[in-house]
C-alpha cells in the first residue's frame, strides 16, 4: 500500500524552481495571490531577472511553519 504524502512533501519533491502558476495550482490559489505573497515577503521566492520563482524546499518548510 502506498502511503500519502502532505503537501509540502510533495512539493519538495520537484526538481526545478516553481513558477507562480505551477505553485498556484500546487496551493489552489490564484497566480495573482502568489505574487501578493511574493511582493510582501510572505512566501519565500528569488527572482532571475523579472521572473518570480520559488525554492520547492523553502515552500516546503513555509508551509511547514504555517
Amino acid at each position: 500500500m502506498s502511503e500519502v504524502q502532505s503537501l509540502p512533501d510533495q512539493i519538495e519533491q520537484f526538481g526545478h524552481a516553481l513558477t507562480a502558476v505551477e505553485l498556484s495550482e500546487l496551493l489552489a490559489v490564484s497566480r495573482i495571490t502568489v505574487f501578493k505573497l511574493a511582493k510582501a515577503g510572505r512566501i519565500p521566492c528569488f527572482r532571475i531577472g523579472t521572473c518570480v520563482r520559488f525554492d520547492p524546499r523553502a515552500i516546503g518548510q513555509w508551509l511547514r511553519k504555517m
